[in-house]
């Protein structure tokens, strides 16, 4: 399949799926819907201050490429962020629109392709992308555009999920013994980390440390971690222990880069 009719798979997935309603039976563009979609995935990622630093770019340009419904989007326009976002589908640019409408906070939406976006060179201060650029088939040309947009020194925050991690060594397994229990034939690892997002994804790929490195060609990397979903309750040292394996073997893997 050429990457054409691929993206226009990822496309009509995510326009009928957008990120954040599978967690709500909730009326798709109420006040109680975005209220409970946020308190959701806050607490599903309660990690999220540390890994991102919504305050840190008060008074900025920020682009967010994959914004989905504004969730993230809207705690960097609380802190008042100047703030742009894209998404390759209508369904989701029309519901952070109107989730900013809602909360009356200032913000511009638009559709479009995270591998040619649709802005002059040097045009933010910021870009921030959380689960969003291994969803596209160029990965590659989607830093390409990333180092275009921003300005001289500017920043990006970008979220990929971590091949070499718990799901790689744990979860991959632990998935191929439910399959097998249940009559399903095996998959590849790359197919599991499609089917994380749904059976129907049709793309999904993880990447190690060096390869997001490499992607960050003509940038200052300032910070790379990983981050993990679960937060461990034991004491003393076996929480210690638990907390250092997240670090290292953490899912989401967030780098913070400068542009040279």
């Amino acid at each position: 399949m050429n990457d054409t009719k691929l993206k226009a798979q990822v496309q009509e997935y995510w326009n009928e799926h957008p990120c954040g309603t599978q967690f709500t039976d909730l009326e798709w563009g109420s006040r109680d819907f975005f209220r409970a979609v946020e308190n959701d995935r806050y607490r599903r990622q309660p990690f999220m201050e540390e890994a991102v630093g919504f305050p840190r770019y008060s008074g900025r340009r920020l682009l967010e490429i994959g914004c989905g419904l504004g969730t993230d989007l809207l705690q960097f326009a609380r802190h008042q962020a100047r703030v742009t976002g894209l998404d390759l589908t209508v369904k989701s640019v029309s519901l952070a629109r109107r989730r900013f409408l809602l909360e009356e906070v200032p913000g511009d939406f638009l559709t479009g392709d995270a591998e040619r976006l649709p802005f002059p060179d040097d045009s933010f201060d910021v870009v921030y992308s959380f689960g969003v650029l291994h969803h596209t088939p160029d990965t590659a040309r989607t830093f390409q555009e990333i180092r275009r947009v921003l300005r001289p020194g500017g920043e990006a925050v970008i979220m990929l999920y971590h091949s070499r991690s718990s799901h790689y060594y744990v979860g991959y397994p632990l998935a191929m013994m439910s399959r097998l229990r249940n009559g399903e034939g095996l998959i590849g690892r790359g197919e599991y980390f499609r089917i994380y997002d749904g059976d129907r994804n049709p793309l999904g790929k993880a990447y190690t440390r060096r390869e997001v490195r490499q992607f960050f060609s003509g940038f200052d990397i300032l910070d790379q971690r990983t981050f993990e979903t679960w937060r461990p309750h034991l004491s003393g040292l076996s929480n210690r222990i638990l907390l250092a394996l997240g670090r290292r073997f953490g899912f989401y893997l967030v780098t913070r880069a400068r542009k040279a």
